[in-house]
């Protein structure tokens, strides 16, 4: 357990940050929000896709941005992809295509998603500058 400095050997927990959330939970946000977008296709699911990233990069902690950042256009090809692989029963061949494209199928949201998230970290980094500066 993380201590505070004022606390060694005391056992009481350093002060979490309200509002974070854990990797679990941007993992599960991440991932979640993709697959329920498969079912609109389309521009709802690039929204969604983008939504849940944006979401994610503002409530994690400013350590763990920069860890969301990579993971959300990740989540949304991943997600692509598995339902092009589940949509292609049959032979290698035919799998190997349906990667294809899905990849393809996911470039716009990943593209959408990964501004959205990179909109978000500079947003945040030079509000914290401000905050720090002033």
């Amino acid at each position: 357990m993380p201590q505070t400095p004022g606390t060694h050997g005391s056992g009481h927990r350093a002060p979490t940050r309200r509002g974070s959330i854990t990797g679990g939970r941007v993992t599960a946000l991440l991932v979640g929000a993709p697959a329920i977008g498969m079912f609109f296709g389309g521009a709802v699911f690039a929204v969604l896709s983008a939504g849940a990233a944006t979401l994610a990069a503002l409530r994690v902690r400013p350590e763990g941005l920069w860890w969301v950042l990579p993971m959300a256009p990740v989540a949304v090809w991943a997600v692509c992809v598995s339902r092009a692989m589940f949509d292609a029963a049959g032979g290698g061949g035919k799998q190997a295509i349906a990667v294809a494209h899905g990849a393809i199928d996911a470039f716009p949201a990943m593209t959408v998603t990964l501004l959205a998230t990179a909109a978000v970290a500079f947003l945040r980094r030079a509000a914290r500058r401000r905050s720090v500066g002033a």
